[in-house]
């Protein structure tokens, strides 16, 4: 099941029980300083737990509805923090990020035909926006997020690689684009107690820009007797298959450490992780090879001198692994 929600925030336990895959959620300028804010935007926090817990997130970048009807320098800001968003979320730098046209928009030149050819003019200042956002050449992919006629054109005139189109503002058009990766119906999904913004979706590809995906981004291999002491933070293992990542945190501060993989459809086998724990006043201890098909669990015996650890990929998988502690 895949679902998105803005302002309500279903339990972890109601989504697994739900059988949630992936969720939809959002950036943009909610949580910008100067600008009213309804608690919208996705935390990095919040995202550390979905992933956990095995769940896929994919990002809306949405404020307000009509904001791409403002044009070029509307596109060129939400871009830009769009990007800057990514970053602060620890996101992968290359996944969709789906800017919203979340109006019943209107035909910017009527009397045109409605072919590719003249999608840009048709789309009038909502052209612009997504021309601007394209001009920044940032590495997410663009997405856009709307009505069947917002989805299409946008698409015919080339400037988004992902679409995700909702029943609303369709003008009739019940059936998506064939061209969409994701559609949003008009059904709720059956989570007791959650908000009435949440709804559920259906997928037409595999890879619809989430994060978690097989593309990584590779980051510097660190070696644990140089590490300076910090909080692990969550991210992928990037460290390429055979070689060891380290990484150190407070003694005391960590009592699991937590893998997850969305492997199925990726590669044949779960991925493999050699794990070890570093303690202060012993030696390195071998926690043995771990399967993470899905989710999976290490409990550490002795948090209070434990200190870090290190992951070695044992397998040449394309499928990420990511990592998060308690």
């Amino acid at each position: 099941m895949i679902l998105d929600y803005s302002t309500s925030r279903p339990s972890m336990f109601q989504l697994k029980a739900a059988g949630v895959t992936a969720v939809g959620r959002y950036i943009g300028w909610d949580s910008v300083p100067g600008f009213s804010s309804m608690g919208k935007n996705i935390t990095k926090t919040e995202a550390a737990a979905l992933r956990a817990a095995g769940i896929a997130v994919f990002l809306a970048f949405e404020y307000a509805a009509n904001a791409a009807a403002k044009g070029t320098i509307q596109g060129s800001a939400d871009g830009k923090l769009a990007h800057s968003q990514l970053s602060e979320l620890g996101a992968p730098p290359d996944m969709c990020v789906y800017f919203a046209v979340d109006f019943d928009i209107p035909d910017y030149a009527p009397s045109l035909p409605d072919t590719p050819a003249n999608a840009l003019t048709k789309l009038g200042p909502v052209g612009h926006y997504f021309q601007a956002i394209n001009a920044l050449k940032l590495p997410y992919r663009v997405g856009v997020y709307g009505g069947y006629w917002a989805v299409k054109r946008v698409l015919d005139a080339n400037l988004a690689v992902f679409a995700w189109q909702a029943i609303a503002w369709s003008g009739g058009h019940v059936e998506p684009d064939p061209r969409c990766v994701l559609f949003q119906n008009l059904d709720r999904p059956p989570l007791g107690g959650a908000d009435v913004d949440v709804r559920l979706h259906e997928a037409t590809s595999k890879d619809f820009g989430q994060w978690s995906r097989s593309s990584v981004v590779k980051s510097p291999v660190v070696d644990v007797s140089s590490t300076k002491e910090s909080e692990m933070p969550s991210g992928l293992i990037t460290s390429d298959p055979f070689i060891r990542e380290s990484h150190t945190w407070a003694s005391s501060s960590v009592h699991q450490i937590v893998m997850f993989s969305d492997w199925e459809g990726v590669q044949d086998k779960p991925p493999v992780v050699d794990l070890r724990i570093a303690h202060l006043n012993s030696d390195v201890f071998d926690a043995g090879k771990q399967t993470v098909d899905g989710t999976s669990i290490y409990t550490i015996g002795t948090p209070s001198d434990c200190n870090g650890c290190s992951f070695t990929r044992l397998d040449s998988g394309p499928a990420t692994v990511s990592f998060h502690t308690n």
